[in-house]
């Protein structure tokens, strides 16, 4: 199922109400919970916008856990969800450049969630969804798609440089390595032996994960690894510093701390319009396919559950209905 952007007619009427899949508190999965809250008013720079898709990632239960508490914005009850799309339906003020109707994407602003029927946009970071992209793939921009390209404009890599991705099989990793190999880098991607066909597909080189996958990786890099993109953390990073030297270059999204510790870090993430408009123009390019599958907002638990289990090969997409 693939969620389309609706023709409007005039000022559509907003409920007083909408529903939402969220959280009151920080803790484990028993405290998501669907609910429903007040539609949230656009302040000055914002835009209203009605969701009709939101791409799930593994970040947001760290946000639910309160892994992110002090540096992430949390107003409990906060819907899941950091990337969506969908179609303007207010205005605050000083906004300028959009009009109620128009088809859009983006993150949701400081303090809110994406999966909610509702939610707010800083006008400054949301972006017209172009005419060939769907709603679905639209959601999937800010968080996976753009977090790949801002790792990739963070590393230097030079055609055949070897660039390994750890957990190549999800959202931001198989982003990675399509737009490594579309840059002419040589990549390897590690993940599970039923993600191999989805990485292969990809344009990398499929290693198994488990015990050994460091040799597996060194002896299918067959020379220096210049850059290392890592999607786990813990003891697998750790592992994964053996393969480098002092010149490779270390990034981890899942534990950016112990990255630091060995001369990498993290990301800098630009929420931009500029960035978002170029992580699109990848997209509708070729240079990205984002692996989507869609869940409706009514199996956002179950979607959530099979990502913390860590089972998921590409994005999940919860679809609103377009009623």
């Amino acid at each position: 199922m693939d969620a389309s952007f609706p023709a409007t007619a005039g000022t559509p009427a907003v409920p007083a109400t909408m529903r939402a899949f969220g959280f009151a508190r920080y803790g484990g999965p028993d405290v998501l919970e669907y609910y429903t809250a007040p539609v949230p008013t656009p302040g000055p720079g914002q835009l209203l916008v009605r969701v009709l898709a939101s791409g799930l990632n593994p970040a947001d239960i760290k946000v639910r856990a309160g892994k992110r508490a002090g540096v992430f914005d949390v107003t409990f009850p906060m819907a899941m969800g950091r990337e969506l799309s969908g179609t303007v339906v207010a205005r605050g003020a000083e906004v300028t450049g959009f009009a109620v109707g128009d088809a859009v994407f983006g993150s949701p602003s400081a303090g809110v969630g994406s999966l909610a029927e509702y939610t707010v946009l800083d006008a400054a970071a949301t972006v017209p969804v172009p005419p060939s992209l769907s709603a679905v793939q639209a959601a999937c921009v800010p968080v996976a798609v753009g977090t790949a390209l801002d790792v990739l404009d963070h590393l230097y890599l030079a055609p055949g440089d070897v660039f390994v991705v750890i957990g190549a099989g999800g959202g931001v990793g198989s982003a990675a390595c399509q737009l490594a190999v579309s840059r002419g880098a040589r990549v390897i991607g590690v993940a599970s032996e039923g993600k191999h066909d989805l990485v292969a597909g990809l344009g990398a080189r499929p290693v198994a994960s488990g015990d050994g996958w460091v040799d597996r990786v060194r002896a299918e890099a067959g020379g220096p690894v210049v850059a290392l993109l890592d999607m786990v953390g813990g003891d697998v990073l750790h592992e994964a510093l053996d393969l480098g030297s002092e010149e490779t270059q270390v990034v981890s999204i899942a534990d950016p701390v112990q990255a630091g510790k060995a001369g990498g870090g993290g990301v800098t993430r630009r929420r931009t319009r500029e960035a978002y408009a170029t992580a699109a123009r990848l997209v509708v390019d070729g240079a990205v396919r984002p692996l989507i599958r869609t869940e409706p907002f009514s199996r956002a638990a179950e979607a959530y559950a099979e990502i913390e289990r860590g089972h998921v090969g590409g994005k999940i997409v919860v679809t609103f209905d377009a009623e």
